[in-house]
């Protein structure tokens, strides 16, 4: 396939080489954050490089990793900073908008030049240098085009970025509620029996997965629906991939289920009645106890058997051990009902959050789509034009 462009990207950027200056941040190139402060990276490498080694970048440059900008390593400098030498740093020309040039390197089109004009036996090996990026055919608007489209998009990155610290927001709340009602120290009015220690098998009823034989499995939807194990489980919910006709043990709608087998400890609710197979159990609220209390206890526990088994004591629990697990609950079904309705509220403020995130995702990558390839036009105020 040959693309053609008004431009090339030779015309938009030159190469900057200007050694480091002491006292800058050393800044890394990721795939999905762009430019990060090297600091905050879990796999940070350290480097013997002085200031004076590193390459300067300024405010407005664009950084691109060559050996993975085949992939979409590059980033937007908003300060000026130190990249490593192998880093390619992108200075812009008078033509060219910084950040409008950002969103148009994240499109698939770009991204495949990228990955066209890049040089290598495989995909390890590939590397993007500077003097054939500058070869790369482009479609651009005007400067005053390029601002405005940049301006739309950057109005949705900001809403995603302020989505993303609500859900943030939302889960911490979760957790501090947890810590305060599922432990006792914060009570409704109205209840003041005392809490009180027992094991699970107390309380509930559990029923360990079986797996049926895997010629029993179909898409025909022969039998229950099968939920082998976490393959199975989807946004805390049961997922089945495939049925099976030879039914073992089995679970009901709206019962806990339980991940036995590494993961261990993942918890979530049955949508289906359905086989389970060895990696599951399906837990059932006794009569004196809330299915829903129960769900979001155990969601607090989450962590505690997934410590012990990232601990490599074990990979898979039996029923035994599920059974004598102790959990510490209210006397009273009223009160763990009220437990469970604040935790359950906060869990669907987070999830509508969550689905406004994806919506404004996808809002995104349509515009993204529309205005980095002139499919959609900007109108541009005459004040506009006259300015620049």
């Amino acid at each position: 396939m040959v693309y053609e462009g008004n431009q090339k990207l030779g015309d938009l950027f030159v190469s900057r080489r200007e050694k480091g200056k002491a006292g800058l941040p050393t800044l890394s190139v990721t795939l999905n954050d762009g430019l990060v402060n090297r600091e905050i990276l879990e796999r940070k490498t350290d480097t013997n490089l002085s200031e004076s080694e590193h390459l300067l970048i300024k405010q407005g440059d664009i950084v691109y990793n060559m050996m993975r900008m085949w992939q979409g390593a590059s980033g937007l400098a908003e300060n000026d900073g130190l990249v490593s030498p192998a880093y390619i740093v992108l200075a812009p020309k008078e033509n060219v908008d910084s950040l409008f040039a950002a969103y148009l390197f994240k499109t698939q089109r770009l991204i495949y030049l990228f990955w066209a004009y890049s040089y290598g036996l495989t995909s390890d090996r590939l590397r993007l240098y500077f003097n054939d990026f500058s070869r790369i055919p482009v479609d651009v608007p005007r400067i005053e085009e390029q601002t405005k489209i940049a301006q739309i998009l950057s109005t949705w990155d900001k809403a995603i970025e302020t989505t993303e610290k609500l859900i943030k927001n939302s889960k911490a709340q979760k957790k501090a509620l947890m810590q305060q009602l599922l432990t006792g120290k914060k009570r409704f009015p109205g209840f003041e029996g005392k809490w009180k220690e027992v094991q699970l098998s107390i309380i509930v009823d559990i029923t360990m997965g079986s797996s049926p034989k895997s010629e029993s499995y179909n898409r025909d939807k022969a039998g229950l629906p099968l939920i082998q194990g976490n393959a199975d489980i989807r946004n805390r919910f049961s997922s089945p991939r495939v049925y099976t006709s030879q039914i073992t043990k089995e679970c009901s709608i709206g019962d806990v289920l339980l991940s036995v087998r590494a993961p261990v400890g993942m918890v979530s609710v049955s949508k289906h009645h359905a086989c389970i197979g060895r990696g599951i159990a399906a837990i059932t609220a006794k009569t004196s106890s809330s299915t829903r209390f129960i769900y979001q206890l155990l969601l607090a526990h989450e962590p505690k058997w997934i410590r012990l088994s990232q601990g490599s004591t074990f990979d898979a629990v039996n029923g035994a051990d599920i059974r004598k697990f102790r959990v510490f609950i209210p006397n009273e079904k009223d009160e763990q009902l009220r437990t469970a309705v604040v935790l359950d509220d906060q869990d669907k403020e987070t999830k509508n959050l969550e689905k406004q995130l994806f919506s404004l995702k996808g809002q995104k990558k349509a515009l993204m789509q529309q205005l980095l390839t002139g499919k959609r036009r900007v109108i541009l105020d005459k004040s506009e034009i006259d300015e620049n």
